[in-house]
């Protein structure tokens, strides 16, 4: 069983509650698919906890620290957020995100922070056209991605998402491409403000959509003493609260 971790964005807390149901659950493998950083107070922290992973992504968060998106790329929060986060990383750290790669695959398992369409791989699939590019692009029969923050399951030929069982288990189905987002493990999104990863268990043939409470108040404490950007800090405690 390995898990897929995304868009953790700089929320340590959120990252340690995940590290700990892992710990209990006895899965030690991990696919990180982008966003580490942006937004969060603990950019450092994050990086350092996620160094273990088998696979790590760059996220549109990443292409925007190592200058391969600009600055019309993202709202006023996300990039005070960034300029932020680039004083706080070393060299090190900058030379670590730059070979990044927003795709790639890990024993038969296509990678994706947001799609795997070569032409806008930091496309939302969100709509027809997009999931359309992106399936045209997908090889095998299972990828998983990120960048929405909101979990959700899509297969070829179907324009309506594959709802998730209540049971948060995912059997996938043969002969049909599957593209699963496993949400936000710093930021999610849809309503529920718990940290949102999967597992994977290949010999099954399954994917667990997984929930996890952590302290949202060690964030929000540390983002209002940090108190270096009113655009990132309101969005943030909206974000969190």
């Amino acid at each position: 069983m390995i898990a897929i971790l995304s868009d953790v964005h700089g929320n340590r807390p959120a990252l340690e509650a995940v590290f700990a149901e892992m710990e209990k659950l006895g899965v030690r493998r991990m696919m990180v698919l982008g966003d580490v950083i942006g937004y969060g107070p603990f950019p450092n922290d994050c990086l350092r906890m996620i160094s273990g992973a088998e696979v790590c992504l760059q996220g549109n968060h990443e292409a925007g620290l190592v200058g391969a998106l600009g600055e019309d790329w993202f709202n006023d929060a996300a990039w005070g957020a960034l300029e932020w986060t680039r004083k706080k990383l070393t060299h090190a750290d900058r030379e670590q995100i730059a070979k990044w790669r927003p795709t790639g695959s890990h024993e038969g398992v296509q990678l994706a922070h947001a799609s795997l369409n070569p032409d806008a791989v930091f496309d939302y699939l969100l709509t027809p056209r997009a999931l359309k590019a992106h399936f045209a692009a997908q090889t095998a029969p299972l990828c998983f991605v990120g960048h929405t923050h909101i979990p959700e399951i899509w297969t070829e030929g179907r324009e309506d998402p594959v709802a998730w069982p209540k049971s948060g288990v995912y059997t996938l189905e043969p002969g049909r491409k599957t593209v699963i987002n496993v949400g936000s493990v710093g930021l999610p999104r849809g309503g529920d403000k718990r940290a949102t990863w999967a597992t994977y268990d290949a010999g099954k043939g399954e994917v667990t959509l997984r929930r996890t409470a952590y302290d949202v108040q060690e964030v929000i404490r540390t983002i209002k003493h940090l108190r270096h950007d009113p655009v990132v800090e309101a969005k943030l405690l909206r974000d969190l609260s």
